[in-house]
């Protein structure tokens, strides 16, 4: 019967409200007995995943749970059975946490720990536990620091224990790596984060039929940490191993699973492999759906993703209408001003924008601002990608100036809490330096965009398309300044580059045209014929009939042969 939500229910209520205890008041040593049976019997009853069980239980039905519970720990108290004591506040404060009670939940807490430090029988795995609950606590109160020193004192005590000890607090030596990993990644500290993340996949992996699901979520909120920090391929691969390992077990939880198809599509967005990206999140959306209540917000949440990656693919239809129902759905749920809007708002301005309602996207933006301003610095990220996209809408209508000013609020703001070489911090330098070429200042524009190169260099892949943007507008600046060696240099690096991933592409083509008309100006006709060879040959295949490229290639052929053979 405890296998189903109803059995759960009734299982625990009954329990709890045993009238049996009642009546064995006058019989402290059967009391006594009977507590520390039914204390064992509610720790075996407590939920593995409280995901799970916060889907399946109202928190009406927690909440009714807590004074009965509570009343139990005080009889227990009462005969002086600390054991037992211990184990029903434990009981208590995981209901109070599960239902996100704050005051109740910290009260509890703190309780359970004075009942552990006045426990004469309370081993490591109590205090352990003690204090990762009293981190726990910490962090719904919005307590970083108290949360992360008590997850500390937690690992300490873990340290101290042989190594017998610690192999039999497996699971709560998971639980507190897994919380210190998540207060290092909040405060930005990616390094510390990832070291938790990697000894606790150790620790799992020591049994892995056993610790499947662990695996796999630990392998979720790795690549989570991969990419906060900008390393957007190690996250793929991490999500990718997450994706095989909840594929190896059939009885996988299909709204977990989904949501690690939802995250790794996200972050294959972010990598510009939109075609990869599609079929998780559309597969994501259906799954949320179908588990979860429609106004639910990881469903309006999946549904902002799905518009962003078809937005990015030029279905801006499909994705306006997308944005529309994500905000329909967000909105349902939370207050106009409540921080996690903007994000809905972001998204609705982005496929405004593509639509060229362009001071409709930034009326929006320009409300969700001080929003996010008043939540700092927990917003701080989406305030810079406000910046990003309200710097977007000015070059669109022509406003460089406010633009560019825009943009270096943003890159001041990003360089205060990203390292150097994040993603984020390279479209910023690059949209800067567009600005700047397009005001005509080139110096400026050259600078900005080789140090963009720079970073995008450390953090993404050569054949990423944002890498590869940054090397034809330094090579079509070289070429406006008459800069045709460095200009041949930029495209020469862009050439070899998008060879290897598709050689007969019109990029491809466009690029060797660039690179002969370069050595033409240079009057090396023997590299010139070999490249505009090049461009013509791959621009007939790929291009339609008739296309003015190719008629520019042959144009620009002709001339060479003029000179060479002087006909």
């Amino acid at each position: 019967v405890f296998e189903s939500n109803e059995g759960y229910v009734f299982s625990l209520h009954h329990l709890v409200q045993s009238t049996v205890l009642e009546r064995l008041m006058c019989q402290p040593h059967q009391l006594s007995h009977k507590l520390s049976s039914l204390s064992h019997s509610l720790l075996c009853l407590l939920p593995h995943s409280e995901a799970e069980i916060q889907r399946s239980l109202t928190e009406d039905q927690f909440m009714s749970l807590l004074p009965h519970v509570y009343s139990l720990a005080e009889k227990a108290v009462w005969l002086r059975d600390d054991e037992s004591c211990v184990s029903f506040v434990k009981v208590a404060c995981s209901i109070a946490l599960i239902s996100q009670h704050v005051d109740v939940a910290a009260f509890l807490c703190t309780e359970q720990l004075k009942a552990v430090e006045m426990s004469t029988k309370a081993s490591n795995f109590r205090r352990v536990e003690a204090l990762h609950c009293m981190g726990r606590a910490c962090q719904l109160h919005v307590d970083p620091q108290a949360a992360h020193m008590h997850f500390s004192n937690a690992m300490q005590v873990i340290k101290r224990c042989g190594e017998h000890e610690k192999r039999a607090m497996t699971d709560i030596y998971s639980l507190v790596l897994e919380s210190l990993a998540g207060c290092y990644e909040s405060q930005q500290m990616f390094m510390e984060s990832e070291s938790c993340h990697l000894e606790n996949l150790s620790l799992l992996k020591e049994k892995p039929q056993e610790n499947r699901h662990e695996i796999a979520t630990t392998l979720h909120n790795l690549a989570t940490n991969y990419f906060s920090s900008g390393e957007l391929q190690k996250a793929i691969e991490m999500f990718e191993q997450g994706m095989e390992m909840w594929a190896s077990d059939s009885s996988s939880d299909p709204l977990r699973v989904s949501t690690t198809m939802v995250c790794m599509g996200w972050c294959l967005v972010q990598s510009c492999q939109y075609e990869r990206a599609l079929p998780l999140l559309l597969k994501g959306v259906a799954i949320k759906k179908e588990c979860l209540p429609y106004e639910h917000f990881d469903v309006a949440n999946s549904l902002r993703m799905l518009s962003t990656c078809c937005e990015m693919m030029g279905e801006v239809n499909k994705a306006m209408r997308l944005a529309e129902e994500a905000h329909f759905i967000a909105l349902s749920r939370l207050p106009r001003n409540h921080a996690d809007i903007v994000v809905f708002v972001q998204q609705l301005a982005a496929c405004k924008r593509k639509t060229g309602n362009l001071d409709e996207a930034i009326q929006l933006i320009q409300q969700c601002i001080p929003i996010q301003k008043s939540n700092l610095p927990a917003s701080r990220r989406n305030l810079c990608t406000l910046l990003n996209n309200l710097g977007l809408c000015y070059q669109d209508k022509g406003m460089f100036r406010e633009a560019m000013r825009t943009w270096e609020d943003c890159l001041v703001a990003r360089r205060s809490f990203l390292p150097p070489d994040h993603p984020d911090i390279g479209d910023t330098l690059f949209n800067l330096g567009k600005a700047c070429e397009k005001r005509g200042d080139v110096v400026a524009a050259t600078k900005i965009l080789t140090e963009c190169l720079s970073v995008r260099e450390r953090c993404l892949q050569p054949h990423h398309p944002h890498f590869t943007d940054v090397l034809k507008e330094l090579g079509e600046i070289a070429f406006t300044k008459e800069q045709y060696e460095v200009a041949l240099q930029w495209d020469r690096k862009l050439c070899d580059i998008l060879m290897a991933v598709n050689p007969k592409s019109s990029d491809v083509a466009t690029v060797w045209h660039n690179i002969g008309i370069c050595y033409h100006a240079l009057s090396q006709l023997n590299e010139a014929e070999y490249a505009l060879l090049q461009a013509l040959e791959i621009g007939t295949a790929v291009y339609p009939a008739g296309d003015d490229r190719i008629s520019t290639t042959e144009r620009v052929l002709h001339l060479v042969w003029q000179q060479k053979f002087g006909q």
